[in-house]
């Protein structure tokens, strides 16, 4: 198993639309109707001035799934050294962490052991997780996978003792899909790739008092959304198979 944050394991997420970015595939964007939807619309709603209809993805999520298109085409299976550097080179540019996100990767050991002590259960590691329907471009990576229980955990070590409050504050999952909707849709994610019942969201600062240096918040699995999320991820897959079947196609070379 690759250890997280390793070169391996940045290597194997190339190419894949990723639990911590799958956010990105639920949002829409506006686009106007065409003259028959419009008319229809108009007959159910003659008062209505709109003329446009809310449909996947936003520009944003095709920025994201060009960018992960083109990485299958990174030389990762090439031998020469000069292929081999120039993927080590893309990775370390494309992964570039700052403190805050230092401080997560430190603290993750701590606050899954404290996890552990808490709640009673045995947690183990986990390297990249592909999604079983498409291997080769979909997955995630829990921070941990309890062995008594069809469950994960998904850490945060927030760098601000103001954001740990804010996830102190979180009652329901609706929270944080509310708030930080990024991490909500990572739960959902790992749960479809790793077939899980429940989430536990951890947040952890070893700062403050014992009594609130750790906050679990658990998302159990709900097939709607998991559901949305699905037919979300093969509208991306669909379009990333298309893109790439076109630049296998395309001329490069225009003269």
């Amino acid at each position: 198993m690759e250890q997280q944050r390793s070169n391996e394991w940045f290597r194997n997420r190339l190419g894949h639309v990723t639990s911590s970015e799958i956010s990105v595939l639920m949002k829409d964007r506006k686009e106007p109707m065409t003259e028959q939807e419009l008319a229809e619309f108009k007959a159910a709603n003659p008062k209505s001035r709109v003329t446009t209809k809310v449909v996947p993805f936003s520009d944003a999520t095709f920025t994201y799934l060009n960018r992960k298109v083109m990485e299958h085409y990174l030389p990762v299976n090439s031998k020469d050294t000069y292929s081999q550097n120039c993927v080590d080179e893309y990775i370390e540019m494309h992964s570039a962490s700052n403190m805050a996100t230092r401080f997560g990767t430190d603290m993750e050991p701590m606050a899954r052991e404290k996890y552990a002590e808490m709640m009673g259960y045995e947690v183990f590691e986990t390297g990249f997780v592909p999604y079983e329907k498409y291997p080769r471009l979909v997955g995630g990576s829990p921070d941990g996978l309890i062995r008594q229980e069809k469950g994960l955990i998904e850490i945060k070590s927030p760098f601000t003792l103001e954001k740990h409050l804010q996830h102190l504050m979180y009652e329901t999952p609706q929270d944080l899909k509310d708030n930080e909707d990024e991490y909500y849709w990572q739960c959902v994610a790992n749960m479809l790739f790793t077939d899980c019942d429940f989430c536990d969201f951890v947040s952890f600062n070893p700062y403050i008092s014992k009594s609130k240096q750790l906050k679990v918040l658990r998302i159990v699995r709900d097939e709607a959304e998991i559901n949305l999320l699905s037919k979300r991820i093969d509208l991306a897959v669909n379009y990333m198979k298309e893109k790439m079947q076109e630049l296998d196609n395309i001329q490069t070379i225009i003269k």
